[in-house]
């Protein structure tokens, strides 16, 4: 599918980030041009493979004119910029409103006015649905998000649907479940798995809030950018598509695969879940596969065990 897809210039606003400099990789590999506009605060290190081959553009995401400049030419636009996580949004909704969601409308009003085809919008299947029980949640699931992070990715569809109606602009919400592996940071507040994998590392005792029961669906970043690529080159007229691996696992179950992989015996430590957390989140992904044909390739033993070889490679810091 998509194999008369015409290479292109794919503009991935945060591309230095953890899933953006991974997706640079795999449009490249796809033989289309790319650039990055970034605040490149911590550096450039996430794209040292590819750092020749990229267009690199510093600039802040709330500079409208740096902004626009970033979008002159470009074919497709990648929104993979977020100010915040679930934590910090939650700490602070409003500078999440004010930078996010204001950011965001800003983008998409640039996007439209510089000829943008289609923006890929990468939303959040791990908090937009909000808590749910048993079985697989489809993209048609009546949205419940309890969070501020989770309120915003949900606004912003809501305004890419109203740019699609007024201006028609094509586009597609990526509904990522939690993906995973090299390059995520393992000292932020979002991704369990390098974080639990780092403490390993440190000899420290990964900290569980609750009592390790809360079920995931955990994608590894190659497939989840397979994926994303995948989406694009499909020329789908589907606006919004699950991404996760379809499978349940809790965190224990993680722990678990951690001591397997790691070849040491892991002792969590429990604590009271404090907060709005989701107990039970597993997404179907049989709509992205019937509109692209993909599915996921990597396990997450796998998953973890080349996660885990990136880890070992870190510094402290």
């Amino acid at each position: 599918m998509g194999g008369n897809f015409n290479v292109s210039l794919c503009v991935i606003f945060g591309g230095n980030g953890f899933i953006g400099s991974h997706l640079a990789e795999g449009l490249l590999n796809k033989g289309h041009d790319v650039r990055i506009f970034d605040s490149f605060q911590y550096g450039t290190g996430n794209l040292s493979g590819i750092i020749n081959k990229i267009e690199l553009i510093k600039g802040n995401f709330l500079n409208e004119g740096a902004v626009h400049s970033a979008l002159e030419d470009a074919d497709y636009l990648f929104h993979y910029i977020s100010t915040t996580n679930p934590a910090t949004a939650l700490k602070n909704p409003i500078f999440d409103i004010e930078t996010n969601l204001i950011g965001s409308v800003r983008l998409f009003q640039a996007a439209v006015e510089c000829g943008i085809k289609k923006i890929l919008y990468p939303s959040s299947g791990g908090t937009i649905y909000g808590d749910t029980t048993g079985g697989l949640i489809k993209e048609s699931n009546i949205l419940k998000p309890q969070n501020p992070y989770a309120i915003s990715k949900l606004a912003i569809e809501h305004y890419l649907r109203y740019f699609q109606h007024t201006y028609e602009m094509d586009y597609v919400v990526l509904r990522y479940s939690n993906p995973y592996g090299e390059r995520q940071n393992p000292y932020a507040k979002q991704g369990v798995i390098p974080i639990f994998l780092n403490k390993i590392k440190n000899n420290e005792r990964p900290v569980i809030y609750g009592d390790g029961s809360a079920i995931r669906d955990y994608i590894y970043i190659k497939d989840a950018i397979d994926a994303t690529i995948a989406v694009l080159e499909s020329g789908t007229s589907e606006r919004v598509l699950n991404v996760g691996s379809g499978q349940s696992t809790s965190i224990n179950d993680l722990i678990g695969i951690m001591s397997e992989v790691t070849g040491d015996k892991i002792t969590p430590e429990y604590v009271d879940n404090e907060g709005i957390y989701i107990s039970r989140i597993v997404l179907d992904i049989s709509k992205i596969f019937n509109e692209t044909g993909w599915k996921p390739k990597i396990s997450l033993h796998e998953g973890i065990a080349n996660t885990w070889k990136w880890i070992k490679t870190l510094q402290e810091i």
